[in-house]
């Protein structure tokens, strides 16, 4: 996925920005699904994991 980075400076800015936008809503989006995820999983199967394993 390389893109092309046009040479203006307000230009590579205003592109970095949306990228910066682009990647906070996929973390939420991943954020969410993982919360959710980790609501699947039995609290004795967690609790049997190392919290070093969770992080």
């Amino acid at each position: 996925m390389t893109q092309q980075i046009p040479a203006d400076a307000n230009d590579v800015i205003d592109t970095l920005s949306a990228q910066i936008g682009t990647f906070t809503k996929q973390i939420a989006i991943l954020n969410s699904q993982l919360a959710a995820a980790m609501k699947l999983i039995p609290k004795d199967v967690l609790d049997s994991l190392g919290k070093e394993e969770l992080s």
